[in-house]
């Protein structure tokens, strides 16, 4: 027996609270808009792969949200400084650029994050929020556009908004049918990654971020994280890796031992969790929206996490589609042009970096270095001062 409608006449449902959900709730409760939120799972908890890379640029975004730092950062380190090895040829340190006075990133536990950002949908009256709860298809209206959704416990609710921000392998964009306008197969990647005990500071100092590509399609990166343990992750070109047909683990483990700095700073560590990952990484971008729905975050875009941007761009793209939501809600602008307009601001925020992450993925896990290469010309470029001022500038938006 199904269970009666929800009653509230809610001017948006947003399928997901996740990052990217729970912020465009809480945009769009501060300016008076009656939303449902529903999530899945229950928090505290954690989604099943995410190395949370929190850049300052994301900060500023949740500082708008009135999220405090302490909240979501717990106890990780603040992260100054990333230093990127070629090869064993070359080593460039880079410094993060300020953003909102930080001058620091955090690699933060998802779990924490993710129960601030709901948490804090409590002080939204007008945000109804249902955790534990699953998103089982839209209602349509009698021209076909979305106008609801059916839930996993029987329920209905009615809106004129249904937002997908339910991930990779989004179930609302599949229902309403949002095409596939972009994609980048070539550069997809392959990763694993674990959380490590013991694991020595480089050079002695835990405030640094290590990135050792080995010039063959593979690359180890170690970033300091909570609970005093490292996250280190294994990636390469989807193509290649694991070849060999090895349990995930020895292939994980040989990966690390062919970076020597990084085999010197396990000396004495342990890995204390278990080993997740992702197979062929997508790159791309769905359709926006359409009559009745709207995607954002990774249901929307997706692309590599070699530069760690997923957080921020779920942020900001939750931020334009509320600005937009807003002018509907207040009549500026028609159900129409707010999915229009949305769908242009996203991609006009988001290409620049999708564009430099797979230029980057071509260049750094796609291309063969010969060694007299990284000894000359990509030396000669990654030792340049300016070369990595504006590179700093790009990781942090």
């Amino acid at each position: 027996m199904s269970m009666p409608p929800l009653s509230e006449p809610f001017d948006v449902i947003i399928v997901g609270g996740r990052p990217a959900g729970a912020s465009l709730a809480m945009r769009l409760g501060d300016q008076g808009l009656r939303v449902l939120i529903v999530e899945r799972d229950t928090f505290p908890s954690a989604p099943p792969v995410s190395v949370p890379f929190l850049i300052n640029s994301s900060m500023a975004l949740l500082d708008e949200l009135g999220l405090e730092e302490a909240e979501y950062a717990g106890d990780a380190p603040r992260l100054r400084r990333f230093v990127i090895e070629v090869m064993g040829a070359i080593r460039a340190p880079l410094t993060v650029s300020p953003v909102g006075g930080r001058d620091y990133v955090y690699v933060v536990d998802r779990a924490l994050l993710d129960t601030a950002l709901w948490r804090a949908l409590s002080r939204r009256p007008t945000v109804t929020a249902l955790e534990g709860v699953s998103f089982a298809g839209v209602l349509r209206g009698p021209a076909g556009e979305v106008c609801g959704v059916r839930l996993s416990d029987g329920q209905t609710a009615t809106a004129p908004w249904v937002v997908g921000a339910d991930g990779r392998y989004s179930p609302v964009a599949r229902e309403v049918g949002a095409a596939v306008t972009e994609q980048r197969a070539d550069v997809e990647t392959t990763l694993h990654y674990g959380y490590w005990r013991g694991v020595a500071p480089y050079e002695g100092d835990p405030t640094t971020i290590q990135i050792h590509s080995t010039g063959d399609g593979y690359s180890a990166i170690v970033m300091p994280t909570t609970q005093g343990r490292s996250a280190i992750v294994y990636q390469g070109r989807a193509d290649r890796y694991n070849a060999d047909g090895q349990s995930i683990d020895e292939h994980y483990r040989a990966g690390l031992r062919r970076c020597p700095t990084l085999e010197a700073r396990l000396g004495g560590a342990a890995l204390c969790s278990k080993l997740v990952g992702m197979k062929r990484i997508g790159n791309l971008y769905r359709q926006a929206a359409g009559p009745g729905w709207a995607l954002v975050g990774d249901a929307f875009h997706q692309k590599d996490s070699i530069d760690a941007q997923g957080i921020y761009d779920a942020l900001i793209e939750a931020k334009l589609l509320a600005s937009v939501l807003g002018d509907w809600k207040r009549g500026d602008v028609s159900a129409v042009e707010a999915g229009a307009r949305y769908a242009a601001e996203a991609v006009a925020a988001t290409r620049p970096m999708f564009q430099g992450t797979m230029e980057r993925l071509k260049r750094e896990i796609y291309t063969d270095l010969p060694p007299w290469v990284a000894r000359t010309v990509l030396r000669w470029m990654m030792t340049d001062a300016e070369y990595l001022r504006r590179a700093s500038l790009v990781l942090s938006r």
